[in-house]
């Protein structure tokens, strides 16, 4: 292995003044400054939904919780990584969705006199809101709700005026006749679970076993409401839909984890007889966002923006693994700007008790309201890769699904372009030059050519999940393999660079991390 060792003088007389920098930067400079923008940047730019309240019944369960916790997070940032452009499709479109949301909560927030604001909305996107039932058998918080100061049973709070919104999802609305249950029915729990309710619960204590308790267990009327959901379901597309089993299978618990428009239904349809008063004081006291860590991490990044261009105007030459940390950290920019105002690793929702019991037809509208969730099973929680609905009026689902594509071939393009600037840099072979060449190509166009595939669908039959499950399926390992090879050919490339390469710029006593 060859090395290196430079020699520079020392100054040779007392005080010694101002001493600058050497003008020579060594393999391992470049090495750590990037990679410390890298961790740096993924680690701070995650934004997790809420994970399960776990309460650990011992120190094993303990020590497994804070195990589950820090892989969570490890795994997400394995996947910004790998795809960060995926990220970035997924924050800047649940932005959109928090944005198109935001109005209608707020005009129902003040019906009913509580604060409302854009944090708040992202905040139940997140899973921070839980809606909480109590069993009509037993004296609890839903029953206490319910009656009034002589027993009486108390009236739901009239709905307010929401003219030009409209809640109703059009899936479920034009296909799938719901008739309204008896009250039997509804409070019915001596029937035995459906199966793929019985699915959901085995995977779900299959994940979590060990951990600790959760306060999530099955409710016999939501058990009756999502059977009947579901054999409706199945009944009017004449299938067994497993897409619609994974929304309607975790609301048959007496913990339900609303979404922003799930949450606005269950207002409207008298389940809570107003939102939660949520001060803003009372989610930043759960916010555990850093902006040091914030600012350090952009600075950082525009450091090394600043260092590539000073290198290219002086015809200096740069390495490959420079040209990668950039467009990572380009991404990861992108996701800053947009989970600005999203609330950090909250580790325990707000709890909210329910006012009245659910009837089959708002069951049904909640679980087709549902955050659509892809690549991760569903639990009683909300996963981190979903994306959510909006209230239909001047937006719907469509416009979802665009903005989702559209946001991805940008975010692709600016990823893969930027790893198009390193075309004519010298590598150790003409293969490994043409490989790179291929790569970057690769990671620009085939997640375009998916992206779009996804839109034609939507635009053709209003849906996305089959073309996006396939193109996964079929470009996934060719962009995966293309992934690994940038990023091995980035640091191996290292011990090939040109001397003119270790050259330090005035940009090297820019104040930095």
């Amino acid at each position: 292995m060859i090395q290196f060792s430079p020699t520079c003088s020392f100054p040779t007389t007392s005080p010694s003044g101002f001493v600058n920098s050497p003008d020579i930067r060594s393999t391992m400079d470049i090495v750590w400054s990037c990679t410390s923008i890298i961790i740096l940047s993924t680690w701070s730019v995650l934004h997790l939904t809420v994970p399960p309240e776990l309460k650990p019944q011992s120190k094993l369960q303990q020590l497994r919780k804070q195990a589950y916790l820090l892989g969570r997070k490890l795994v997400w940032m394995a996947i910004m990584l790998a795809f960060p452009e995926y990220l970035v499709g997924i924050s800047t479109t649940n932005l959109f969705a928090c944005w198109v949301n935001t109005p209608c909560l707020e005009e129902l927030a003040r019906d009913d006199g509580v604060p409302w604001s854009l944090t708040h909305t992202i905040l139940a996107n997140i899973g921070g809101i839980v809606l909480r039932f109590s069993d009509p058998g037993e004296p609890g918080e839903l029953c206490r709700a319910q009656s009034g100061p002589n027993g009486s049973l108390r009236r739901p709070k009239p709905e307010p005026d929401m003219e030009g919104y409209e809640f109703a999802t059009p899936s479920m609305d034009s296909r799938i006749g719901l008739t309204p249950w008896s009250q039997s029915q509804l409070g019915e729990s001596s029937t035995p679970p459906s199966e793929f309710l019985l699915d959901f619960q085995r995977s779900q204590e299959n994940h979590l076993r060990g951990l600790g308790d959760i306060p999530w267990r099955p409710f016999g009327p939501h058990l009756a409401l999502a059977t009947g959901a579901r054999t409706d379901t199945c009944a009017v597309l004449g299938s067994d839909d497993d897409y619609k089993a994974r929304h309607i299978a975790p609301l048959q618990g007496n913990i339900w984890v609303l979404d922003s428009k799930q949450l606005a239904l269950a207002r409207t349809h008298g389940i809570i007889a107003r939102l939660p008063r949520l001060e803003a004081d009372e989610i930043n006291d759960r916010n555990k966002s850093d902006g040091l860590v914030r600012l350090l991490a952009l600075a950082q990044v525009l450091w090394l923006a600043v260092q590539l261009v000073v290198r290219r105007m002086g015809n200096i030459p740069f390495s490959a693994l420079e040209i990668s940390t950039l467009a990572f950290s380009s991404c990861a920019f992108i996701i800053y700007l947009s989970e600005w105002s999203k609330p950090k690793d909250v580790g325990a929702p707000f709890y909210m008790d329910a006012d009245a019991l659910v009837s089959p037809d708002a069951f049904a509208r909640i679980a087709e309201a549902a955050p659509i969730s892809f690549l991760q099973g569903r639990r009683y929680y909300i996963p981190q890769s979903v994306l959510h609905q909006v209230v239909e009026g001047k937006y719907q689902k469509k416009h979802i699904d665009r903005v989702m594509i559209f946001t991805s071939i940008l975010s692709i393009m600016l990823f893969g372009g930027l790893h198009l600037i390193a075309w004519n840099l010298e590598f150790p072979s003409r293969v490994e030059k043409v490989f790179w060449r291929a790569s970057a190509l690769t990671m620009a166009i085939a997640p375009t050519v998916s992206a779009l595939l996804v839109l034609l669908e939507s635009v053709c039959v209003h849906r996305t999940d089959r073309c996006a499950r396939w193109t996964v399926t079929a470009l996934g390992p060719l962009l995966l393999s293309a992934r690994v090879f940038i990023i091995v050919e980035s640091y191996w490339s290292l011990y090939f660079l040109p001397p003119e390469a270790f050259y330090s710029t005035w940009a090297r006593n820019a104040p930095r991390a």
